[in-house]
């Protein structure tokens, strides 16, 4: 035991007087800290908009259902329906409901996908697509490229680059020097050694990457200790994508290379699994599962729309055999020279060609979601895709999650139009009882798919893989015979 702890400390001390691992964590301290702040302002952004457009929809309801009040009691009057608070032409225009994405207790990690997608949709009665997953432009190319600086960013990219730079040549320099054959001539059990080598600087970038991170995210105000099980994931792809790094340096020394070809041989792994292999994933991805222009489903729309026109009466006698109780008798709901009437018709052509796109619509839905399907399962050819996917599923800014949310949200527009529709096409007297009992929404993160279990799995196989391959090269190689 004395033994190990002296052998413990001595590569303690070698790594802390070693310029390069003190300069390599102060570098990926620093990052972290300039991601952790960029991230940070990007969740607040966001934030402050959902808290901005609920305002909003609490404001307008709070208005509607006082005018309701000061109608009833006789304190107000509206020249006509399109005006007045009772009628469901009010909610089709000035009233919108809200679908948003409340951002997770780790959304700090990564912005993901948060840079194109929105996190809220306004729901509106007339089928304008505005809650569909609209995109925005992204500031450069090269942000386009890279994405924005976050821990995810740090983590995938830079800490393998760390973790070759000190451990390149954790043999290949003891051989050049001559030290190893000093230690092999003392009282010590070589690969018990090299063992303590690999643990010793593995736990020490781990454990203080892993200490740095919690700190950064109790400052910025992550309550880490609540969410305890989430950050013991998190520590767990951390370790095990750090000691896959870790082993594979030590298996490429193992090959008996000088340091700077091992140093050669290790970025050009660090260039596949971090570069290559995603870009042909993601290329192959495109080339299988190919996705039409986004202008084709909408032009189709537009298409059927427009022949709704010829053929309106049938479409609506359609329309009231597959909601019978939308029909109504009102003379009202039928004069086109009325807001109501001209509503209901308006909105009963969209809503029937809404209905005969649909196929289309779900068809490019279902190409979307083959070609995710697909990215997904050949990310295990790169423990930095398990990673980047992983982390940014925690963080509740992957692809899937927003997909989910598009569902949800898809989900929630059909449910409230339906509702108020039945209203509206009967000329219904909305209360304000109704107003404050409207559908609303709430976002189920238990519908977005948990692939942990999976991603630990394929992290701990590549593990496997290493270690099998390192204690066949240290035969190889009489590393166990004493070098």
């Amino acid at each position: 035991m004395r033994h190990s702890i002296r052998l413990i400390r001595s590569e303690l001390l070698l790594l802390v007087r070693g310029k390069s691992f003190t300069w390599a964590m102060i570098l990926l301290c620093l990052l972290m800290t300039i991601a952790v702040w960029n991230t940070h302002n990007q969740v607040t952004y966001k934030k402050q908009q959902i808290q901005v457009q609920r305002e909003l929809v609490a404001d307008n309801d709070a208005q509607l259902i006082a005018q309701m009040d000061s109608l009833n009691k006789g304190l107000a009057t509206y020249e006509n329906s399109y005006t007045l608070p009772t009628s469901g032409v009010r909610l089709t225009y000035n009233n919108h409901r809200l679908a948003w994405m409340p951002m997770g207790p780790f959304s700090l990690l990564a912005i993901g996908q948060g840079d194109i997608y929105s996190n809220y949709k306004k729901i509106v009665l007339y089928f304008d697509e505005s809650y569909e997953m609209t995109t925005q432009e992204l500031v450069s190319p090269i942000e386009q490229v890279f994405g924005q600086l976050d821990l995810v960013f740090i983590w995938v990219y830079i800490l393998p680059l760390i973790i070759i730079v000190i451990s390149f040549n954790a043999l290949s320099a003891e051989k050049e020097s001559g030290r190893l054959a000093i230690i092999a001539s003392q009282p010590i059990n070589v690969p018990y050694w090299v063992f303590i080598k690999i643990v010793v600087r593995l736990f020490s970038i781990f454990l203080l990457t892993l200490s740095f991170t919690g700190i950064l995210l109790h400052v910025f105000g992550v309550a880490v200790l609540i969410h305890f099980t989430e950050f013991g994931q998190l520590a767990a792809f951390l370790f095990l994508y750090a000691a896959f790094w870790f082993l594979l340096s030590i298996t490429v020394n193992l090959l008996g290379y000088s340091s700077g070809s091992s140093l050669i041989v290790l970025s050009s792994f660090w260039v596949l699994f971090v570069f290559l292999i995603p870009s042909i994933v993601n290329q192959a991805g495109k080339e299988l599962h190919p996705i039409p222009a986004r202008l084709e489903i909408v032009n189709h729309h537009q298409g059927i729309y427009n022949a709704m026109e010829s053929n309106l009466e049938e479409e609506l006698q359609s329309l009231f055999l597959l909601h019978p109780d939308w029909a109504s008798d009102d003379p009202i709901t039928k004069d086109l020279s009325n807001s109501t009437g001209w509503n209901i018709n308006y909105l009963a052509k969209q809503y029937m060609a809404q209905i005969k796109h649909q196929p289309t619509s779900q068809g490019y839905e279902d190409k979307v979601d083959r070609k995710n399907t697909w990215l997904n399962q050949y990310r295990v050819l790169s423990p930095a895709m398990i990673l980047q996917s992983a982390l940014s599923d925690m963080a509740g800014t992957s692809t899937k999650s927003y997909r989910s949310f598009l569902r949800q949200a898809q989900r929630y527009a059909s449910a409230y139009r339906e509702y108020v529709f039945r209203g509206l096409f009967t000329n219904h007297v909305f209360t304000s009882a109704e107003i404050r009992n409207l559908p609303t929404f709430v976002f189920d993160r238990q519908q977005v798919p948990d692939n942990t279990p999976m991603s630990l799995s394929a992290l701990l196989v590549y593990l496997a893989t290493l270690s099998l391959l390192i204690l066949f090269l240290g035969r190889r190689t009489n590393l166990t015979n004493q070098l």
